[in-house]
């Protein structure tokens, strides 16, 4: 039970030190996660769509 208690003590510690992205980094993150997921879904649908296409010409 000890090592228990000693583990969860170290997690308080730890998320007591850890510094949390602000308001203003968390939008900035999150529009460059959503631009970058519609920049590879555009690229793989095109992508996609030429090797069919191509393929359907053999």
């Amino acid at each position: 039970m000890n090592k228990v208690k000693t583990f969860f003590g170290e997690v308080k510690h730890e998320l007591k030190e850890t510094t949390w992205p602000k308001k203003d980094e968390m939008k900035k993150n999150t529009a460059t996660v959503f631009g970058v997921m519609a920049f590879f879904g555009v690229f793989f649908y095109a992508a996609d769509a030429a090797i069919s296409f191509l393929l359907n010409i053999i």
